[in-house]
């Protein structure tokens, strides 16, 4: 009996030490960081990469001359400086302020001296050099990737840009990222500087849709724009997304961001030959040349050139991108020469003269409905060269009829 209650023994006692053992190598693999910089691992000498606070802080000479920096330790004041073409970064030791190109950063934890190793902050410097962070803790080690194009996919993150149509960034857009399965569960966050941003997701097995509002104040009016991902499709938790978004100023869909351009006719007779028919709208082409910066932030564009058609807002061109134009009108009736026709905006209380083309913006009605109405006449040179009353009205040649009654 003692010698089977020692043989259990020493089982127990060599499973404790394997346990002690796998937890020990668990525990290390579980610490481990590694860092991929345009897919080639970052190897460090001495002081390793580490994460306090949620923060991870590196070597502060190897990442600055990886990044390309030509790098400054300023040991009276304890300053640690990356420069290189258009970008400097400077940090403090023990301050949670930063500055890049001379203007002030917070930091969530500071940079700071490990060990003898000035230790600086991975992500800050990284986004600071227009480089994209993803993390990723799946199987245990921290595996950080540095690219120059936002493409890895980060478990349980969502993120992504917003930018116009000629790729400038949108600051302050508000995404959303919408739980499909539980109600009143989303998701805000709004994008920063470089129209950028990242969301966290909870652990949870669910799916999710990306949506954002983009509000902007202009000439005077506050408009919002609700933006359609690029890709749309919905996506796991667990895999995480990257969802971008262009501004499309296009209200066919009710999302905002354009408007209509109604036009009236105003020769309800025709000027130059009064038994002829009134000038036809349909044969009317308007002419719309962007003028200086538009809504969404881009600066011209090209002309837009149409004729009319009618919707539930009137009669004119739709959907219409909402900025300034210069605007003019063609009236060209099938057969006929194309005749110059002369323009005014509708302005309440005020009869504007008629030119050949006008600078004209839009009028809010609501928040997702925009006018632009114009009221079109031909341009006539000269007067008729015969007299009206001299112009023959039906066969002067036909006897008037004798009635009998």
């Amino acid at each position: 009996m003692e010698r089977k209650t020692t043989r259990v023994m020493i089982w127990l006692s060599c499973l404790l030490v394997l346990l002690a053992g796998m937890t020990t190598s668990a525990t290390a693999k579980a610490g481990e960081i590694k860092i991929y910089v345009e897919g080639k691992l970052l190897q460090f000498e001495g002081q390793q990469p580490l994460i306090r606070n949620g923060t991870t802080l590196v070597p502060f000479r190897k990442t600055f001359e990886t990044l390309g920096y030509k790098v400054e330790w300023n040991a009276e004041e304890k300053t640690a400086s990356g420069t290189k073409s258009g970008i400097k970064i400077e940090l403090t030791m023990g301050s949670q302020s930063a500055k890049v190109n001379g203007q002030g950063v917070k930091l969530a934890v500071p940079a700071q001296i490990i060990n003898g190793s000035t230790m600086i902050p991975l992500r800050f410097v990284s986004e600071s050099s227009g480089y994209f962070v993803s993390y990723n803790n799946a199987s245990g080690t921290s595996i950080i990737e540095i690219t120059k194009e936002d493409t890895v996919l980060e478990p349980y993150v969502v993120k992504g840009r917003v930018v116009n149509s000629e790729g400038t960034p949108i600051k302050g857009a508000w995404i959303t990222i919408d739980n499909q399965l539980l109600y009143d569960s989303n998701l805000q966050a709004k994008t920063d500087d470089n129209g950028r941003y990242r969301i966290a997701l909870p652990k949870a097995a669910t799916t999710y849709m990306a949506y954002a509002d983009f509000k902007t104040v202009y000439e005077g009016v506050e408009h919002s724009v609700e933006l359609t991902a690029d890709d749309n499709s919905p996506f796991a938790g667990n895999t995480g997304a990257i969802r971008d978004f262009t501004v499309k100023l296009n209200s066919s869909t009710g999302t905002g961001g354009s408007g209509e351009v109604l036009f009236y006719m105003m020769d309800l007779i025709h000027p130059l030959n009064p038994i002829a028919e009134p000038p036809d709208r349909d044969d009317v082409t308007i002419t719309l040349e962007p003028v200086g910066t538009m809504m969404d932030g881009t600066v011209g564009g090209p002309k837009l050139v149409s004729k009319g058609s009618r919707n539930n807002n009137g009669y004119g061109v739709h959907n219409v991108p909402i900025g300034q134009y210069r605007v003019s009108a063609v009236y060209a009736p099938p057969g006929e020469e194309p005749q110059q026709m002369l323009v005014r905006i509708v302005t309440r209380g005020e009869d504007l003269p008629f030119a050949e083309s006008i600078v004209a913006g839009f009028r809010s009605i609501t928040s997702k409905i925009h006018f632009m109405e114009l009221e079109l006449k031909l341009n006539v040179v000269k007067p008729p060269d015969e007299d009206p009353g001299e112009w023959t009205w039906g066969d002067e040649d036909e006897e008037e009829e004798e009635w009998t009654w």
